[in-house]
C-alpha cells in the first residue's frame, strides 16, 4: 500500500472510533437523565419553553400550545380551558418573574372555578 492509502485507512479507523465513543457518550448520558423524567418536570419544561407562545394563545382564546397545556394539564374540554385562560389572562400572566409560575396560577383559576 502507498503512504496515501495507509493514511486513509487510518483517517477511516479513528473516525469510525471516535463517532462510537460519540455515541455512546450521548446515549449514556440521555438513559440515565431519562429515568428522572416525571410529569411535572415535563409540564415545567414546556411551559418555560413554550411560555410567549402560550401567552400568546391565551390572549387570542385558543392555539395549538394552549391547546397541548391543557392536555398536559389533564383538562377535557381544550375549548372550555382556551376560554378561562382568555378571561383570567390578567391574573394568570401579569407580574410574572418565571414562566411556571403561571402554573399555580391556573391551578388557582380551577379551584374557583370549582367553588
Amino acid at each position: 500500500m502507498n503512504k496515501f492509502t495507509k493514511v486513509l485507512v487510518v483517517s477511516s479507523i479513528l473516525a469510525n472510533l471516535s463517532a462510537c465513543a460519540a455515541f455512546t457518550e450521548v446515549s449514556s448520558s440521555t438513559s440515565s437523565t431519562s429515568d428522572a423524567v416525571t410529569p411535572d418536570v415535563t409540564l415545567n419544561e414546556f411551559v418555560n419553553k413554550r411560555y410567549v407562545a402560550i401567552r400568546h394563545d391565551a390572549a387570542n382564546g385558543g392555539g395549538e400550545n394552549l391547546d397541548a397545556l391543557a392536555q398536559l394539564l389533564g383538562e377535557k374540554d381544550k375549548s372550555a380551558f382556551a376560554d378561562r385562560m382568555q378571561t383570567n389572562f390578567d391574573s394568570i400572566f401579569k407580574n410574572i418573574d418565571q414562566p411556571s409560575e403561571i402554573l399555580v396560577r391556573i391551578e388557582l383559576q380551577m379551584d374557583i372555578k370549582k367553588s
